[in-house]
């Protein structure tokens, strides 16, 4: 066995004069840079080591390396342990065949790996803008996410549904990307809600949560004449009398209940003289949760349903904390206090990255006549009239 060290310019001339002196079976053993040139380390007899088994999908250099690895005609054979740029020269016809269709393989999966990361970059590309020191440069200002961005739409929405908005004009790219928001937040069966027997509303104090409770005592009321709506308030104790809610019911004709945390599951089959209940329910919201989980339990899914009271004005964060409060009960969304506050850009960003659906849109200034139920056309037009830029921005719905 002969092992000798060649120092060349480049990798080609060290091992051209490799093959040359130990022959076409060379194993380069190792390269290294000295001084500016290339020293080469080679055998002309030694048995390769075993490569040790790599996922040639998981990464690029892999692949490559898998490819290259075979049998290439015109130079010495690569050790295992060498670097991917040494190459083995094979006589055998059969397995230069061999070898190049490994290089083709592995490089059609190298390929394929490739297009994906591209997918990847133009999908974070399409929401990239241009920054200085004062903020966003201003000449960007026909650029859709960009605009968008002014508005208050968080990067994320932006970016999940920019294959709403690519490849459009300015204007169709906004109203697109509301039309798509739209039909992303709205629950498409909001109305299922009047067919339901019993309707818990949960929500933090001051959310608007026993108005829109008897606003939709209201509404069942007139969707089915011929049944008897009631109101009820579930809360710790019976003191805690709800002045408002029976001012409502007596407003309404409406019979007002009062029903404490820990009363029966049983006793609401005692119920017998409602067909349809809407409760209010005051709890702090761990035990909300928790009461609210047992009832529905007990009644069957498909005879109620749970409607988070969120009031317009609410901050990004405050929403985000309060949806995952009442998460395990998978409500739908009544937003309120619409005419009082509105629910800006930032706030349905961080209403579609919570997940959350939102069935209902309501104000304080009437109890009846003052509930919409939030379909995708009408969470649309919502979105449309409250959308704003900057000043300098003259887009127009």
């Amino acid at each position: 066995m002969t092992t000798l060290t060649i120092q060349a310019a480049d990798t080609a001339s060290a091992m051209d004069e490799i093959a040359e002196r130990l022959g076409k079976d060379a194993l380069i053993l190792s390269t290294t840079k000295k001084d500016g040139k290339v020293v080469m380390r080679a055998t002309n007899g030694a048995d390769l080591p075993s490569p040790s088994p790599t996922n040639a999908t998981s990464d690029f250099s892999h692949m490559y390396n898998a490819g290259i690895s075979g049998s290439l005609p015109g130079k010495p054979r690569v050790s295992a342990d060498a670097p991917i740029n040494q190459v083995q020269e094979d006589s055998a016809a059969t397995a230069q065949t061999h070898a190049t269709e490994s290089v083709q393989r592995a490089m059609m999966q190298a390929l394929g790996l490739i297009a994906d990361r591209i997918d990847q970059l133009d999908s974070k590309l399409s929401g990239m803008m241009l920054t200085g020191p004062d903020g966003i440069n201003a000449g960007l200002q026909d650029s859709t996410p960009v605009q968008l961005s002014r508005a208050g739409y968080s990067q994320n929405t932006i970016l999940r549904l920019h294959t709403a908005f690519a490849g459009l004009s300015y204007d169709d790219g906004v109203i697109s990307f509301l039309d798509c928001l739209a039909e992303d937040l709205a629950d498409q069966k909001s109305e299922s809600l009047l067919q339901k027997r019993v309707i818990f509303v949960v929500g933090t104090t001051g959310s608007g949560r026993t108005t829109l409770a008897s606003k939709l005592a209201a509404s069942l009321k007139d969707s089915h004449p011929g049944k008897e709506v009631a109101l009820a308030s579930l809360s710790a104790t019976l003191n805690e009398t709800d002045t408002k809610l029976r001012s409502y019911g007596r407003l309404l004709n409406i019979t007002v209940s009062q029903i404490t945390q820990d009363m029966p599951d049983q006793q609401f089959d005692k119920m017998t003289d409602f067909d349809m209940m809407v409760v209010d329910v005051t709890l702090p919201a761990k035990d909300a949760v928790a009461r609210v989980s047992q009832l529905k339990q007990y009644l069957g899914e498909q005879d109620t349903a749970v409607v988070l009271s969120l009031p317009g004005g609410s901050s990004a964060k405050m929403i985000a904390l309060t949806v995952n409060q009442f998460a395990k009960l998978s409500p739908t969304i009544g937003l309120t206090k619409l005419d009082e506050c509105e629910t800006a850009s930032a706030e349905f960003s961080a209403l579609a990255e919570s997940g959350a659906c939102i069935s209902l849109l309501s104000g304080t200034k009437s109890v009846v006549g003052a509930i919409a139920f939030a379909s995708a056309k009408i969470l649309a037009q919502y979105l449309k009239e409250n959308f704003q830029t900057d000043a300098s921005n003259s887009l127009v719905f």
